[in-house]
């Protein structure tokens, strides 16, 4: 990696453009990077890989001022964004209404930016002069990530990319060296130089069930009004948890209502199925106390909140909820723009490891798949000197029946050798059966992010205790106290109504004591059964 000196103020990019025809490690999250290909003065195709992403920027929650921006369902579709003119968010279905307004729109004057799914890029090369338009590939590092279950789009992306004006690959979370895949390894690779250091800090959080701890943590939130992390309250939570089923074992476990939560997963019928009844919302959507993401907003998207706390909620029972430590974990601790919020560089890292008594360490794993690399190597060869159509058009069909399954490609006529799979299947092996095979390597992992992440991030790991005597349970004499607090106060903010009421709610017995004894006499008392003898 080559250091890249940058331009930023106050820890954003300022610069004009990004280098060319590199990849470009931004290292911090939320930079205001991909906001340079928005407003800079080059054509520029962003590509992106969720749809949430695309809306977040088309249809920001906040606008330039900091006031929220209220959008209607209805409003959001892809087509030009009401706050900029000069921007077209392409995603879903290319139907004949979308493609007459991105017709119209690349007749206009001015420089021009589509930011589209990484489907789209391949749709958008007929309808448009890719030498007239530099791309973008954002959060790279999902063409590793994501190419289990994207295959053909990914596959199309590294096809086209070089087709444009020019090209970056753009991150904050690098594909680490021992995973990239060759398509990668002979791009150059730049690094910000920043001079400001953020401190991430986090909190591991070691339960028996994660997501019994996140409903216990809920509850504090409803029984307080609030949760206390390191002496400071916070009134909203967002849980990170990529998996519906499990964020619906959560609400389930908690009993939130659809007033009590947002839940911001892909709008489609196998979700709402498992949510039974649960409203699917959005990044744009007005906030509520609890909002529940998957990963389809883990990256890029902003979110906005004075006092919310990131949760990320890993089970072992379910692999699709093992984040990533070096390329999720970051991404997440940038989520919250807010600068205000005390939390905003805080995560809480709710997790059950479940100890595998027997596993194949990493070094045996690699050398099965160097040697399933070797054969597919001589298969290839092989097959580029196989004169018979008739058996390639067979061997064809073979490699399209097994898609991910296999280490070989088609590309312009001639075949290669895949190495995005194998580097996946390590990827995913060290991720599920290394870091998350116990506590203490989850926690190692955490320490060695520390140490390569690079000098741009300060990384504290708190001790496991600190989330222990977070979670334990106030006890009465405190909210008598806050009881007392609320009541001498002149007014109340809504969320200190709200926390009254969940405090009366719980103990009842404590608007009779006020009235009866004066809260200077009920102050001094000491448990419940003392003020219920003085109330009687």
């Amino acid at each position: 990696m080559i250091p890249f000196k940058i331009q930023e103020r106050d820890g954003f990019l300022t610069m004009d453009d990004f280098p060319e025809n590199c990849i470009f490690n931004k290292v911090k999250t939320g930079c205001g990077a991909t906001t340079i290909a928005l407003t800079n003065n080059e054509n520029y195709i962003i590509a992106v890989p969720t749809k949430e992403l695309v809306v977040n920027k088309c249809y920001p929650p906040k606008d330039k001022d900091g006031n929220d921006n209220i959008w209607k369902k209805s409003q959001i579709q892809p087509g030009v964004s009401p706050v900029n003119e000069n921007l077209f968010g392409l995603y879903g279905n290319l139907n004949r209404t979308v493609k007459a307004k991105l017709k119209k729109f690349l007749t206009k004057d001015g420089k021009k930016k589509i930011l589209c799914t990484y489907d789209k890029v391949s749709t958008l090369i007929p309808l448009i002069n890719p030498l007239e338009f530099k791309i973008l590939v954002d959060e790279y590092h999902n063409l590793l990530k994501q190419y289990g279950f994207r295959t053909k789009v990914i596959n199309q992306v590294i096809e086209k990319f070089e087709l444009f004006k020019s090209h970056c690959f753009l991150t904050a979370t690098p594909i680490p060296e021992q995973f990239k895949p060759e398509i990668f390894a002979g791009i150059t690779e730049y690094v910000a130089d920043w001079k400001t250091v953020d401190k991430i800090t986090i909190y591991p959080c070691l339960c028996q069930s994660a997501s019994t701890t996140a409903a216990k943590i809920i509850k504090h939130y409803q029984d307080n009004g609030y949760f206390v992390l390191d002496g400071v309250k916070s009134e909203e939570a967002y849980f990170f948890v990529n998996s519906v089923r499990e964020i619906k074992t959560i609400l389930t476990k908690s009993k939130l209502t659809n007033d009590d939560c947002r839940i911001i997963c892909a709008d489609d019928e196998l979700n709402h199925y498992k949510l039974e009844g649960f409203e699917i919302s959005s990044s744009t959507a007005p906030a509520k106390r609890f909002t529940f993401v998957t990963c389809k907003a883990f990256e890029g998207v902003d979110f906005y909140s004075e006092t919310a706390i990131c949760f990320i909620v890993s089970s072992s029972n379910n692999k699709h909820t093992l984040i990533s430590i070096d390329m999720d974990i970051p991404q997440i601790a940038g989520r919250i723009r807010t600068k205000s919020n005390p939390f905003r560089n805080k995560i809480v890292h709710i997790f059950n490891p479940k100890a595998i008594n027997y596993y194949r360490p990493f070094d045996v794993m690699k050398e099965e798949i160097e040697d399933e690399l070797a054969t597919a190597r001589k298969r290839v060869e092989q097959l580029n000197k196989e004169p018979d159509t008739k058996i390639l058009e067979q061997q064809d069909k073979e490699f399209e029946k097994l898609g991910i399954d296999t280490y070989i490609i088609k590309r312009n006529d001639r075949y290669e050798v895949n190495d995005m799979v194998a580097q996946l299947k390590l990827y995913q092996h060290w991720t599920m059966r290394i870091v998350y095979k116990s506590a203490e390597s989850l926690i190692e992992s955490y320490k060695e992010l520390g140490m390569v992440i690079g000098k741009a991030h300060e990384w504290d790991i708190k001790d496991e205790d600190v989330m222990k005597k977070a979670l334990t349970p106030p006890q009465f004499r405190d909210r008598l106290k806050r009881f007392c607090d609320l009541k001498e106060k002149a007014t109340l903010t809504d969320s200190e109504k709200q926390e009254l009421k969940d405090i009366t709610d719980k103990y009842p017995f404590l608007e009779q004591g006020c009235e009866k004894l004066g809260l200077s006499q009920l102050r001094r008392t000491r448990t419940i059964k003392e003020i219920k003898v003085l109330t009687e």
